[in-house]
């Protein structure tokens, strides 16, 4: 099978951080207030949509920072996934 997919590791690694962003997302959407808390520092709004489900809900900076880490981490990896791709294409020659 590796010969199919070679180094799927690439892939599966940012399908798997997308798939932990998108877990986080939905943990937010469920669990945190739809009106600010100061009280528990939850007072940044964001808007998360969940099939045809929209709200705002607040964030504490704690949640704020694991958003946009795990949003950095799939740009990361997808990059990563991209450039060994194209350094195996554009690296290999067709010389006689």
């Amino acid at each position: 099978m590796t010969s199919i997919f070679p180094n799927a590791e690439r892939v599966l690694s940012a399908v798997g951080a997308l798939a932990l962003f998108a877990l986080n997302e939905v943990r937010m959407f469920n669990l945190l207030p739809r009106m600010p808390d100061p009280g528990n520092g939850q007072t940044h709004a964001a808007a998360i949509q969940i099939m045809d489900a929209a709200a705002p809900v607040y964030l504490s900076l704690v949640d704020l920072s694991v958003r946009w880490g795990l949003a950095g981490l799939v740009v990361a990896l997808c990059v990563w996934a991209l450039s060994e791709t194209f350094e195996k294409h554009c690296g290999q020659r067709n010389e006689p």
